[in-house]
This record gives structure tokens, C-alpha cells and sequence, in this order.
């Protein structure tokens, strides 16, 4: 405001009466103050603005920045809703409401959001996973500043925060090694497979190929369950351990029990979105802490003003954590392991 001021040949305070379009001003004066404005590019904060407005009040403040959590109508499932939790928790703690918005829900099309986000002064938004494996939306972007949680918003591309299926994936396959387990075997859908941008394939490929230790077991990857491929993958690959994900794993479950086989014994089962506290090994994702992490990313971006599609946007990864549970043999004493 100084710099527009300056510009201007005025004082500070009637720049800031002419971008609030103050009558006491003549017009001409205005218009002119707010051309200079619009040519430096001139944005006021919106926080900054909220608290000037909270102490020209003489009635206590009850102002409480809100930060949109949008959903495409269609995802559900416990990881948004954990995902939810932890970006509400933060917010909170921050000082800032969260709401929720689900696109495609109602009459909620993506020009009725963008009003609506306007009308309620919402400058952050965190985008919850899509249903599709690779999609988008649009809004008038230059408005918000966004982040966006896993894999599936492909464009534009904004900062996110993601669980990281790669070192996931390595840590699983090193657990096996520790088990003295070589033959692996990787059951995906192919929607998962492409949600991850490939990833949980990436660390596969890499373990097993980095020191002979596991057999080359090609991965599984199907649009929807199948009996037929999946039993002739089995019958010929013979893996020792299959690791899946939430998608296939009760007709895996069923399979092991018409089977008679027993897990953790004669057949292994390792979840890679395991639960921290069921019986599956594997790995936890922890989705309320990447909400958590997106909220607070979020509101640093607003505290910087910084709206709009990045330039060099950035990838904040999330590990998660291994999960003993009880569908993988305990790890053999170091002497007792092959090579």
C-alpha cells in the first residue's frame, strides 16, 4: 500500500480509502488511485484485512478465517474421512473453521462452488483424493491458495501431500527379507496401481531386482477380481507372500479360508493401507496425519498470500509406519537368515 501510495503522489490512508471505494473521496481520485493499483499488481492480504476490520470493531472479535475441504461426489471411504479429521484438527487449533463442500452433490457444480467460496471469504482450499485415478476440476484458482491430498489431481498441478507407496513399498519387500521370504507377489487393481502414479510397481521392480535375493515374480495387475487370472497366477508363480490393498483383499481373505490355508503360516498377507490396530501386516498410511500436514501447508500459504497455481510446485511425502500384525512369520534371528 505504501508502494501504490508513493506511486500515487498521496498519502497511505487515502489509498486505502480508495480501494475500499470510500465516498469521502471524490471519484476521479479513486478510479485513478485504483488504476495505479491495478497495474502494481496490488492484493490486499486477506488476513491482514480481517484483523484491521476486527480492531476498527468495538465489539469483541468473532472472526474465524474458513478453509474449504472439497470432495468430488463419490469418494468415500475411511482414509477421507481420517484425512478430514486431521485437516479439521489443525485448523482448529490454528484458528480456523473447516468446512466441507462435495462437488456434484445438489445443485453443487464447479461455477456454484466458486461462488459460494467467494461469498464466504474461503481463500484456502485442501482437495481431498478423486474417485478417478487421474482427473481434475476447475476453479478460478488465482483466488485460492490450494493443496491438494494423494496422487489423483493431476492438473493444474499444485502443492500435495501424499503417502509415499515407493518407500512403502521397500520397506514391505525388506520385511519380507528379514523373514527369509523370496517369492513375493503383488496383487493390485489396476485403478490403484494408476492412483499411486505407479509407485507401489516402482518399489517392487526396484527390491526385486536390487541383490538377487527375491524370485522375479511378475505383479498382478487387474481392472476388477478375477478367479480365473487370479488362480493361474497363482498356480504359476507359487508366491509365498501376496501383498494387496483394501480393494482385493476380501476375495483374497475368502481364497486363503477356502483354502485351508493358514496366514502367517502356510501363506502370507501383507496390506499396503493396513490398519494400525487389526490383525494384517503391513503398512499404515496414516491419512489423519496427512490431513494434518495439508491443513497446516495450507495455512502457510495463505499466511505468505500465496494464491494461484504454483510455479515450482512441491510434494510433501508422507512414510507411514510398519504394522507387525499377525499375517507375516516373525523375522528370523540375523544367523539364521539365507546369504
Amino acid at each position: 500500500m505504501q508502494d501504490v501510495a508513493h506511486a500515487a503522489g498521496v498519502h497511505q490512508t487515502t489509498v486505502s480509502l480508495a480501494l475500499r471505494n470510500d465516498p469521502r473521496l471524490p471519484e476521479s481520485t479513486r478510479r485513478r488511485i485504483q488504476r495505479i493499483a491495478e497495474k502494481m499488481h496490488y492484493r490486499s492480504h486477506p488476513l491482514v484485512a480481517a484483523l484491521v476490520a476486527l480492531r476498527r470493531s468495538r465489539r469483541p472479535p468473532r472472526f474465524h478465517a474458513t478453509l474449504a475441504f472439497v470432495l468430488r461426489e463419490g469418494q468415500r471411504g475411511p482414509n477421507c474421512t481420517l484425512q478430514f479429521e486431521g485437516a479439521l484438527a489443525t485448523a482448529e487449533e490454528q484458528g480456523y473453521k473447516l468446512d466441507r463442500f462435495v462437488l456434484g452433490a445438489g445443485d453443487l457444480t464447479e461455477q456454484r462452488l466458486d461462488s459460494v467460496l467467494r461469498a464466504r471469504n474461503v481463500h484456502g482450499l485442501i482437495i481431498a483424493p478423486l474417485p478417478e485415478s487421474r482427473g481434475s476440476f476447475s476453479l478460478d484458482w488465482e483466488n485460492f491458495c490450494t493443496v491438494v491430498l494423494e496422487y489423483t489431481f493431476i492438473k493444474p498441478v499444485f502443492d500435495r501431500v501424499v503417502h509415499d507407496p515407493y518407500g512403502g513399498m521397500r520397506r514391505l519387500m525388506d520385511e519380507c527379507r528379514r523373514r527369509d521370504l523370496h517369492r513375493v507377489g503383488l496383487l493390485l487393481s489396476l485403478d490403484g496401481h494408476e492412483r499411486t502414479e505407479r509407485r507401489n510397481g516402482a518399489g517392487y521392480w526396484v527390491e526385486q531386482k536390487a541383490d538377487g535375493f527375491f524370485a522375479a515374480l511378475p505383479p498382478l495387475f487387474l481392472p476388477a477380481w478375477s478367479p480365473a487370472a487370479f488362480d493361474a497366477w497363482y498356480r504359476r508363480h507359487q508366491p509365498e507372500v501376496i501383498v494387496t490393498s483394501n480393494f482385493f483383499l476380501p476375495q483374497i481373505q475368502d481364497w486363503i479360508a477356502r483354502s485351508g490355508f493358514r496366514p502367517g503360516q502356510d501363506i502370507h498377507l501383507i496390506n499396503v493401507n493396513a490398519s494400525p490396530d487389526g490383525p494384517l501386516s503391513g503398512i499404515f498410511q496414516d491419512s489423519y496425519r496427512m490431513g494434518s500436514t495439508a491443513a497446516r501447508l495450507v495455512i502457510e500459504k495463505i499466511t505468505r498470500n500465496e494464491r494461484g497455481i504454483p510455479s515450482l510446485p512441491h510434494t510433501i511425502s508422507s512414510p507411514g509406519q510398519w504394522i507387525e500384525g499377525s499375517t507375516l512369520r516373525p523375522p528370523l534371528p540375523q544367523s539364521s537368515r539365507a546369504g
